[in-house]
């Protein structure tokens, strides 16, 4: 008889905005509850990981929401992330920071950036992510070089490009596609309504962007997660052959539940479980 395959589990966290003590404390309350241990965390972008104000004054974002938060005490160990996590860029982050290392680069202990655009296998699974939000005139063009800072907008920095999607496309496969925005076209006819008049979403079919969506199509994860709009939701995109995505939208950290989930990974199968009590939104 085939032993049966190592049964393993990681979390994925929504918008952090610079609560690390608090995503840590959610996700080790999980450890505890399900008497389970993580082997790492993806997050979707908007970590905010700032060391100093120097790091705050190059984020794109209103003057209100610019505040150092918690990354400075990781960053000088003063505390330390209980297991890897790998996050990628969103709209609201420390760019002056982050490009320094566009490829990506190792923060602090066990604290990752995955660049740009980066393809990598953790463990079997195969995770490739896409940092930064679409913007159609911005998409095109080359992103100013970081020796710009200061003297274009910090949001030029935000926007992935034509050349970024062109790089994930390159990856050829994926079991997770971590992004900041949704994929257009994720959410089901019966959901609509939900979605009307809302924060980024003036209708179901304005939220999401087609370059997001075109690498779903290509790469056909099994799971894609993504953030930005601070709210839960679980779709599918539906491709040729029977096979589909799930999708997994989270929201931001300091909402609670919406923003965690945890996926358990047996061989091939991939699949969600309960957060904590709470079913899936």
């Amino acid at each position: 008889m085939s032993p049966l395959p190592e049964e393993r589990y990681f979390a994925a966290v929504g918008d952090v905005h610079g609560h690390m003590d608090r995503m840590v404390r959610e996700l080790q309350a999980w450890t505890r509850h399900a008497r389970r241990e993580l082997a790492f965390v993806l997050q979707v972008g908007d970590f905010e990981p700032h060391r100093s104000e120097a790091d705050l004054a190059t984020m794109s974002a209103p003057a209100r929401y610019k505040q150092l938060g918690d990354f400075a005490a990781y960053h000088q160990q003063r505390r330390r992330f209980p297991w890897p996590v790998y996050f990628i860029g969103g709209n609201h982050e420390p760019y002056g920071y982050l490009d320094t290392a566009p490829e990506g680069f190792e923060l602090t202990t066990n604290c990752h950036y995955l660049g740009r655009v980066r393809a990598l296998d953790l463990g079997g699974v195969r995770v490739v992510g896409l940092s930064g939000i679409h913007d159609e005139a911005a998409f095109t063009r080359r992103r100013p070089p970081l020796s710009r800072l200061g003297s274009v907008s910090n949001r030029d920095f935000t926007f992935f490009t034509e050349e970024d999607v062109e790089r994930a496309m390159e990856a050829g496969s994926a079991d997770v596609l971590l992004l900041h925005d949704w994929p257009s076209g994720v959410i089901a006819a019966k959901d609509g309504a939900a979605f009307q008049g809302r924060r980024r979403s003036p209708s179901p079919e304005d939220v999401g962007n087609p370059y997001a969506r075109l690498l779903v199509d290509a790469l056909r994860p099994r799971l894609v997660l993504c953030g930005h709009l601070h709210r839960p939701y679980r779709g599918w995109v539906e491709h040729a052959e029977d096979v589909r995505s799930r999708v997994c939208c989270l929201s931001s950290v300091e909402e609670g539940p919406g923003a965690f989930a945890v996926f358990r990974v047996t061989g091939k199968l991939l699949q969600e479980v309960t957060w904590m009590g709470v079913p899936d939104p």
